[in-house]
């Protein structure tokens, strides 16, 4: 039994080789795993403090979102409130606008007599501003400016008897 004694110890001796270059190969990395630790820690803190400031901006959100809607529910009541104010406008104006056209036709046949009598007006005055023209100098003084002459004549008058006189 020598030889399988022997067999038996050589086939130990290369596993506990192999288990002790096992075991420095996971002595390395567990260092390397101690040392990465710290960077881990470093890591997860900053992952807290990051999801602390966006929990907190979060929040910030929400309150602006609350002041905001607010804001946009009273925008839109005053936008509703004007826009029936403008439909009441509109209706108005229409009801003016018909009003007025029902009284277009007679007002055009009111303007035309208008026009014919102004202009029948404005033939007579032509002809007595040319008669002052052709008048003498001592009937133009004894001319008296009337109420029913406009401004442009009394002018006219006062202009021809500074003229003659």
């Amino acid at each position: 039994m020598d030889r399988f004694q022997l067999w038996i110890e050589i086939a130990l001796s290369a596993l506990l080789l192999v288990t002790i270059f096992y075991s420095l190969y996971l002595g390395r990395a567990l260092s390397v795993l101690r040392r990465d630790r710290g960077q881990l820690d470093v890591l997860i803190a900053s992952l807290q403090s990051s999801s602390a400031q966006a929990q907190s901006g979060i929040d910030h959100l929400r309150q602006t979102t609350e002041l905001v809607g607010r804001a946009l529910g009273k925008t839109v009541e005053s936008g509703k409130s004007l826009k029936r104010d403008l439909a009441m406008l509109c209706d108005r104006s229409e009801t003016l606008a018909q009003q007025l056209e029902s009284l277009l036709p007679a007002g055009r046949a009111a303007t035309a007599t208008i026009k014919v009598a102004s202009r029948i007006d404005e033939d007579v005055e032509e002809a007595q501003f040319r008669s002052a023209f052709r008048m003498k100098p001592e009937d133009v003084r004894t001319m008296k400016s009337g109420a029913s002459k406009s401004a442009a004549e009394r002018e006219l008058l006062r202009a021809l008897r500074q003229k003659q006189g």
